[in-house]
């Protein structure tokens, strides 16, 4: 049901996860130029229908200011003026990522409403703070969609594990990487803007190995229309290390016709701890997605499964929190 919000004797529009919605691209200035350059380039590229866009560079020793735009010229103007630059940083490996005041300084903007915004964030610098709720719940009060890529080697900071919490709870993905695969991460995770409308979102916590099974669903595509979905899978809460073995997946129509089968050799691989790839998927069709994982532990790991469509969806219930 689309939520409509009241602020003093003034109605605003309805919250609806459409494309008007802001997108926010923030990035560490200490991340890789190839990596950004790459990755933003994605993001822009598919950002050209949104009419509310803004970015900002964080990590810099002169806290910067997010800078907002309403077409996508501009955007890419911005983001291109404003590369990573790593002597503006903070030139040390114990200072904790600025990030959470950057997204706090976002969550107060007087410039457009954050109600069903996307933000993609791009991390280098990881952050020292151990709690945020106060944050995660306001970006979850705003059905704020939270993605973020994670460079596997940080230039600093102590706590990466509040970057996945709050991208999980509020039903967005975290992926961890590093080099070539921190470059593929990121640009998958900007096409998320071609097929906007998240219409699957489950979180799994599993220990060792076994199987799992979601329940049926049916996408947004109207009776008798194909139509690209986007399919992601996370394998882990952190850095990809040796307790992680393998997952695989199918997904499927209730009469056994295959739609995507990971891996295979036609299947994107996964990079770091994050996998995803376009399935083509029958609006009259209903699906059921297995799992089989495999860890060499017992300790508990969690698997997320997200799937988007370019037809319109309502907003997902959250996870609890």
């Amino acid at each position: 049901m689309a939520v409509v919000l009241y602020l003093g004797r003034g109605l605003l529009a309805a919250c609806v996860p459409s494309q008007t919605n802001i997108v926010l691209f923030a990035y560490s200035t200490d991340i890789d130029y190839n990596t950004f350059r790459l990755g933003a380039q994605n993001l822009v590229r598919y950002s050209i229908f949104n009419k509310k866009l803004a970015n900002v560079r964080f990590d810099t020793k002169e806290e910067e200011e997010i800078e907002y735009h309403t077409d996508n010229k501009s955007f890419n103007a911005s983001i291109f003026s404003h590369p990573p630059d790593p002597s503006l940083g903070y030139g040390d490996t114990t200072t904790g990522s600025n990030l959470y005041n950057v997204l706090k300084k976002f969550l107060n903007n007087k410039t457009f409403s954050t109600c069903g915004a996307i933000v993609v964030i791009l991390v280098k610098r990881y952050p020292n703070e151990s709690n945020v709720s106060d944050i995660i719940y306001q970006l979850r009060s705003n059905h704020i969609l939270v993605y973020i890529t994670v460079d596997s080697v940080p230039s600093g900071g102590s706590n990466s594990a509040t970057l996945f919490e709050m991208s999980s709870k509020t039903n967005g993905y975290c992926v961890f990487a590093s080099d070539y695969d921190l470059i593929f991460a990121f640009q998958n995770m900007g096409a998320i803007l071609y097929t906007p409308y998240q219409f699957l979102a489950q979180n799994f916590v599993v220990t060792g190995s076994g199987s799992l099974e979601l329940p049926v669903f049916k996408t947004p595509i109207p009776e008798g229309w194909v139509q690209w979905t986007r399919v992601v899978i996370t394998v882990q809460d952190h850095t990809l290390d040796n307790s992680f073995v393998s997952v695989n997946y199918t997904i499927a129509s209730t009469d056994g016709v295959v739609a995507y089968q990971y891996p295979n050799d036609h299947a994107d691989r996964r990079h770091g701890t994050g996998q995803a790839d376009l399935v083509a998927s029958n609006g009259s069709l209903h699906y059921k997605w297995t799992i089989d994982y495999q860890y060499s532990t017992n300790a508990p790991q969690i698997i997320e499964c997200r799937m988007y469509s370019y037809s319109y969806h309502d907003f997902l219930p959250l996870p609890d929190y």
